[in-house]
């Protein structure tokens, strides 16, 4: 890769030069060690040591950044002996980090994560690089001598015996579930057995035939579904020894070290310093050790220098490269992204850097990414972090993944839940029967209307039922089977939610008709703000940064809906989306519901853009009237570029000069009045809108394409949820949570929403944990001394905060992870999530614990609402939460109280179906010209087709042994519009329970068919042993006998191939076509439904097929 530099002459000419950029290996930076004297001696004193079985420790100097874990890596290689690395939490990462990039993962194990697989390693005398913290030497495990009964080795076709694993796994502590989730779980499914190894990144799925494994695979635990093949691997048991173990004594990691062991204690004074490791410094002095020291020089001292630390400044790094390459040192950039060093080289040829006597400047670019640079020996050695600022978070590489959580069906059905079926209306879900239909079983879902009155719905029919839900506490009455008022309430409904969909289509209407400010492409000196974020993106973030881009960059009026958890990076995509705005020289507002919040995205937003040239205020009552009044003046000036402020930016007095983006954070506390009112004051202005959990009406409108969202799910790295606790007011559980979080450096929040019980409250702690640093704070306080408070508390100066629901928009203090909210009761569910999401912002694991009333003296939605947030502990809750907030708060938040009864009339599931297929119809209708033609692709199939059949089609419970699993199933099965989403389902099902059984093979088949017959119009398929009879739609329905399909079909009958199915129409009621199965065919279904299905496909294509003739024939006419 070659960029352009620039060299001046004397003459102030500029020379044209080039700079080279060569890709090498990782083991280049080899050369570095190889070739110094310091790491020549060490090796030879270790050699030397074993043989006279010296246990002295050798002590070295002058290591810096990644030359450490470098010199432990050359270590393992050139010695071939086991080795250790001891180190405190500050510099783990580091190892961590870099390890996995230098050593075989096969040999690399961290003594927290992956404790199992390094002690089986050394139990079978292999040699192996264990990274441990100084708490993991306290780690108290089992009698090594027992440590070779807890391996077992898995490989392709071996024969491991089926039975022989299930008894390894239960006698090893592994816990049998029915699906596997979580590390020393396992499930069985006929020939699969599934499991999560100790220690493990990702679970396996054992496929056997017999006792012989046929496959291997690792899977997720999200989705169940396999991901990549795996040809052996070795299971180990549980080393560690139970808390309540009654074992007199217990062993540590040091008793299953062999002799030969390598001991690097990163750093001596550390380990020395550190307390209660009396045993582990004991049985250290019996080891090899090499002691690196940070700050004293030993007697192998290494003398490497720190890198530089740029923070993204391009200009420094090009002057720094022109500088080192005039003193002949080799320049190395670290870096795992191409696109990084390809913006890195185009920096630097922006920058005409001043190069001496050289015409050619090498940049050799290792593509790995470790943790630090350095400079040693003639290498001036740069990692990602040095040149872009980017901090390194401990990614956990072999535990399992911390993800986002999916959109998932929040709506599953129990038994005894309300239940609405399109056609018959209300019932309750009694259970999943399979029944007797003929000669047939067939699996049913039984409901029960009025008066005891049972329907059974067949899994084909099961995508017209959906679980009821509305307004929080209010029951629906039961439909009664065989009345006409269920279609009649419904026809209502219709009918109201045409002007509703017509509502939300003018809202998208306006914004494709206003005119709108095109921003540009991304510039360099965007790319350099980007480049210069301190993070890694998450995937979620990087979408949603490409959307707010692309809708920047059309000539229409952004409308972004951003829904993310507290503390995913939300705040980062309107900062981006801020620069671009100003970089066009427009002006951007950022409204906040609080005073405090907009102080903090102040600072957030001063530091982030203090390397680029922009002028950034804050309104706000903390803000003296004499800076108001200046602020004002220079915004209509056009000399501020960003203002962040609360409702006192849609004050009057508030003019813009030129407003390019409005954001909207935490949208949900804002009232309808001053939204309405920012839309008319800036109708073309691009609006950003950010929420953890959005209100009813803003996701409503968002889910239904009247505004653009983009959803932020996945978590930052290393993120864990908050553990949710409810409990009564417990005086000794106080003292313990807030004593535990202080010990630990950490700080406390502790919300109680009335103001007249702050004091007392205050006074109650005080006594319970004296010493400690406390105060309160009210949004009613006088503004200096509520904002002392505050910044007492973001500074550490306090301990404990008590205060109101003040402190639930916003506020950012990675450091406090306890959360006690007293009367949580008294809260709504977005609230509380809200308030939760102020702990759990770093990587410490965070509490919350939610103080109530005896539960049974609750009322039953305050209950709902507690075991919601109870159970909705996954990072990326939020959207969920709001998805839960339109079932439990009521139809009054929805579209408003005018649509509350329809809503409880026919649940909101099936309510949600109609408005949608009442916005399709105006898409595809009066309002065709505003949507393209891939919008209307996405309108869902409203048709469907009813299946009757001779033959069984189920899933058989000893193949899907769980009734909600199959529920879950059928439903998918039943929604499937095409083909390729069965033939995903049908993958699902064999990878996670095996070869599909006939029953299983037949359904499939079955819903193929019926996802046809639906989209070609067909009322009902009658599949008998010896012939078919599909029913034709009513004589009313123009759309199906005015199209091609029925005048294909009237056309074909006659024709020779349609002859084998004997065809013949029937009126009676409605048309039918009765058709005799091939004689191939006859009485087996497998080949029945592959023969229909291919006769339907065959005469959906014949247009299509005769079109093109014509086409061609009148071409060939015209041929002179």
């Amino acid at each position: 890769m070659l960029c352009r530099l620039f060299m001046k002459t004397s003459g102030n000419q500029s020379t044209e030069i080039n700079a080279s950029v060569t890709k090498r290996p990782l083991s280049f930076l080899r050369k570095a060690l190889q070739f110094s004297s310091s790491y020549a001696t060490l090796k030879s004193r270790l050699e030397q040591s074993l043989i006279d079985k010296d246990k002295s420790s050798i002590d070295i100097s002058g290591l810096q950044g990644s030359l450490s874990s470098l010199l432990v890596a050359a270590l393992v290689e050139d010695l071939q002996r086991p080795v250790m690395v001891i180190c405190n939490q500050d510099i783990f990462d580091l190892y961590d980090n870099d390890f996995t990039l230098l050593i075989d993962p096969a040999s690399y194990h961290t003594a927290a994560d992956e404790l199992s697989a390094a002690l089986s390693t050394l139990a079978e005398h292999r040699n192996a690089l264990i990274l441990a913290d100084f708490d993991d030497l306290k780690i108290r495990l089992q009698n090594p001598d027992g440590a070779s009964d807890k391996i077992f080795p898995l490989q392709n076709n071996s024969d491991a015996g089926y039975n022989k694993l299930i008894d390894f796994l239960s006698r090893n502590n592994f816990n049998r579930k029915d699906f596997v989730d979580a590390e020393g779980e396992f499930s069985t499914r006929g020939s699969i057995i599934d499991i999560f190894p100790f220690g493990a990144r990702e679970p396996l799925r054992i496929e056997f035939f017999g006792d012989t494994i046929t496959s291997i695979r690792s899977f997720d635990t999200n989705s169940q579904l396999s991901k990549t093949s795996v040809q052996t691997v070795e299971l180990t048991g549980n080393f560690l020894l139970e808390p309540q173990s009654d074992e007199d004594r217990s062993w540590s990691i040091f008793d299953y070290l062999p002799a030969s062991t390598i001991i690097v204690i990163d750093d001596a004074a550390s380990l020395s310093a550190a307390e209660n490791l009396d045993d582990a410094k004991k049985k250290l002095a019996g080891l090899q050790r090499v002691q690196i020291h940070r700050l004293i020089q030993q007697e192998i001292e290494f003398g490497s220098l720190p890198q530089q630390q740029l923070q993204a400044n391009f200009t420094l790094f090009a002057r720094e490269l022109a500088t080192k390459t005039a003193q002949d040192l080799q320049t190395v950039f670290i870096g795992s992204s191409k696109k990084e060093i390809e913006e890195l080289a185009e920096f630097i040829a922006e920058e005409k850097v001043v190069i001496e006597s050289r015409a050619l400047v090498e940049i050799n670019w290792i593509a790995a990414n470790l943790y630090s640079g350095f400079r040693f020996n003639g290498y001036d050695v740069y990692s990602e972090s040095d040149i872009f600022g980017k901090l390194h978070t401990h990614k956990q590489h072999r535990k399992k993944a911390v993800k986002g959580i999916s959109l998932k069906d929040l709506h599953r059905l129990n038994v005894g839940d309300h239940i609405v079926h399109e056609d018959y209306g209300i019932g309750i879900f009694k259970a999943l029967e399979t029944i007797q239909v003929g000669n047939s079983e067939q699996e049913c879902v039984l409901v029960e209307y009025d008066k005891g009155d049972q329907l059974y719905v067949n899994v084909q029919n099961i995508g017209l039922l959906s679980k009821y839900s509305a307004a929080e506490g209010s029951l629906p009455s039961l439909s009664r089977l065989g009345s006409s008022k269920w279609k009649a309430r419904k026809d209502k409904v219709k009918k109201r939610l045409r002007d509703i969909a017509s509502e939300l289509i003018k809202l998208y209407a306006k914004r494709k008709m206003t005119p709108g400010f095109a921003f540009g492409q991304d510039s360099i000196f965007q790319r350099e703000f980007e480049a210069s974020f301190i993070f890694d993106e998450t995937p979620d973030q990087l979408k949603a940064i490409e959307e707010v881009k692309k809708d920047m960059q059309s000539p229409f009026p952004m409308d972004r809906l951003i829904c993310g958890d507290a503390g995913f990076g939300k705040t980062e995509i309107a900062m981006r989306a801020a620069f671009k705005a100003v970089e066009s020289s427009k002006q951007v507002a950022v409204l906040t519901p609080t005073t405090i919040l907009a102080h903090q995205h102040m600072e957030t937003f001063t530091r982030r853009f203090e390397n680029f040239p922009v002028n950034i205020a804050v309104l706000s009552r903390f803000v003296s009237k004499s800076d108001q009044k200046k602020i004002v003046h220079d915004l209509s000036k056009g000399l501020i570029d960003i203002v962040i402020g609360t409702h006192r930016l849609v004050s009057k007095d508030v003019v813009f000069q030129d407003l390019g983006l409005l954001v909207i954070d935490e949208e949900q506390h804002f009232g309808v009045s001053v939204k309405e009112k920012l839309r008319q004051t800036f109708p073309s202005v691009d609006t950003l809108t950010m929420s953890a959990t959005p209100i009813p009406r803003t996701l409503q409108f968002s889910m239904l394409g009247a505004r653009d969202l983009s959803i932020v799910s996945t978590p930052p790295k290393n993120r864990q949820p908050v553990e949710t606790m409810i409990t009564t007011f417990d005086t000794d559980l106080l003292q313990s949570a807030i004593r535990t979080e202080i010990n630990r450096k950490g700080q406390v929040f502790v919300l109680h929403n009335r103001i007249a019980g702050l004091e007392e409250m205050k006074q109650t702690l005080q006594e319970l944990v004296p010493g400690v640093r406390m105060a309160y704070a009210h949004g009613q306080m006088p503004t200096a001394e509520l904002e002392n408070i505050m910044m007492d508390f973001i500074t550490h100066e306090l301990d404990v905060l008590i205060s109101t629901s003040i402190i639930g928009s916003g506020l950012d203090i990675s450091n406090a992870n306890t959360i006690i909210i007293n009367r949580a009761d008294m809260f709504g569910l977005s609230d509380l999530y809200q308030l939760r999401g102020r702990v759990g912002r770093s990587d410490r694991k965070a509490y919350s614990y939610l103080i109530t009333p005896p539960i049974q003296t609750l009322k039953q939605d305050a209950i709902q609402r507690l075991a919601v947030i109870e159970s909705f502990t996954e990072l990326g809750s939020g959207f969920n939460i709001a998805m839960r907030d339109l079932d439990i708060r009521g139809a009054g938040n929805l579209l408003g109280s005018e649509q509350s009864g329809a809503i409880h009339e026919l649940g909101f599931n099936l309510y949600q179906k109609l408005l949608e297929e009442a916005v399709a119809e105006l898409k595809t209708g009066a309002f065709s010209s505003l949507f393209s033609d891939n919008d209307q692709s996405t309108i869902r199939e409203k048709h469907h087709c009813d299946m009757s059949f001779f033959f069984d089609a189920l899933i058989p419970d000893y193949y899907v042994s769980s009734a909600q699993e199959r529920f879950m199933f059928y439903e998918k099965i039943s929604k499937a519009l095409n083909n390729e989403t069965l033939k995903r389902l049908e993958d699902e099902l064999q990878d996670r329970f095996g070869a599909l059984p006939q029953d299983v093979e037949n359904l499939l088949g079955l819903a193929r068919l019926q996802a046809l017959c639906s989209s070609l119009g067909l009322a009902k398929v009658d599949l008998q042993h010896n012939s078919a009879t599909l029913t034709l739609p009513p004589q009313d329905h123009d759309e199906f006998y005015n199209g091609t399909f029925f005048h294909t079909l009237l056309a074909s009958v006659q024709d020779p191939w349609m002859q084998i199915y004997k065809p013949r129409f029937s009126q009676e009621k409605r048309m039918k076509l009765v058709l005799q199965h091939p004689e191939t065919t006859a009485g087996n279904p497998e080949k029945i439904l592959a023969a229909y299905t291919s006769l339907l496909l065959q005469l959906q294509q014949i247009p299509e097929t005769q079109a093109t003739e014509n086409s061609n024939r009148k071409a060939a006419e015209l041929q002179p």
